[in-house]
């Protein structure tokens, strides 16, 4: 086990196209992240964790929510897998599916496997998009992955901020993958067409699992209190797996994904 350190200081944002949205609002103070993920950005806050099988240890010196997780990491990826959008929601589901698999096979969270459930955000309906958040919610989800469509990502994030749980959207144009990583993506879902957005959900529930690896626990609140971290940090790292290692050595990290450079922004509420 080794000694957290304390965080550098904040970066500036970057004015940078945006590529993720963080649901808006201050939930208990401690999920008022109320941010938009950019791509070619920054992100405020530091970074750190133990890199062990044992549960990760927290940052002693950043503001750490009461510990509220099972010490099972559960990512919901509420997503449209039916209508016109159903082909951006299948690519994102897959990138979900991988991100998961990859952590795994990297030591998991707390040296655990990733649990992903989805519901389906429908095509252009609020209200089944609301009720998919619940629905994973109901089903112990501990935070999010939204859907890409504009139409879509306001309910998305008014019920995750209702409920508590911190989630991550792509917004603006799909960046463009290589053969590569649109194979490794088929193999999460051998029936994808289009592997638009797969990429920027992928990065999202990586996301997901180094802020609960720094938190060192799987609760909505400590997971939206370190995700500002995970980009900040002075050594880059582009796999779950690269950034623990730099964790393990009590180094900050900046995590820098399949979709690029990743940053965070501030928003308001509507």
């Amino acid at each position: 086990m080794t000694t957290p350190f304390a965080p550098g200081p904040p970066r500036p944002a970057s004015a940078a196209a945006d590529r993720f949205a963080v649901p808006r609002g201050v939930i208990a103070g401690a999920l008022g992240i109320a941010s938009l993920l950019v791509l070619s950005g920054c992100f405020a806050g530091g970074s750190d964790a133990a890199n062990d099988s044992a549960a990760p240890a927290p940052i002693a010196t950043m503001a750490q929510p009461m510990p509220s997780g099972d010490g099972t990491l559960v990512i919901g990826a509420v997503v449209p897998l039916t209508g016109a959008e159903g082909s951006f929601g299948a690519a994102e589901l897959a990138g979900v599916q991988l991100a998961a698999r990859d952590i795994g096979e990297a030591g998991g969270f707390g040296g655990g496997s990733v649990l992903v459930l989805h519901a389906d955000a429908g095509d252009t309906s609020t209200t089944q998009t609301a009720d998919g958040v619940a629905a994973l919610i109901g089903r112990g989800a501990d935070a999010l992955v939204g859907p890409s469509r504009p139409g879509l990502q306001a309910p998305f994030a008014d019920a995750a901020v209702a409920a508590g749980l911190p989630g991550l959207s792509a917004v603006g144009e799909p960046v463009a993958v290589d053969e590569s990583f649109a194979a490794r993506l088929r193999s999460a879902d051998p029936t994808l067409s289009d592997t638009r957005f797969g990429a920027e959900s992928y990065d999202a529930a990586v996301m997901i699992a180094l802020a609960a690896t720094m938190a060192g626990d799987d609760g909505p609140a400590s997971i939206a209190q370190f995700l500002p971290a995970v980009t900040s940090g002075s050594v880059a790292c582009s796999s779950y797996g690269a950034c623990l290692d730099a964790l393990g050595a009590q180094t900050g990290i900046r995590y820098s994904g399949v979709s690029g450079t990743l940053g965070i922004a501030q928003v308001t509420g509507r």
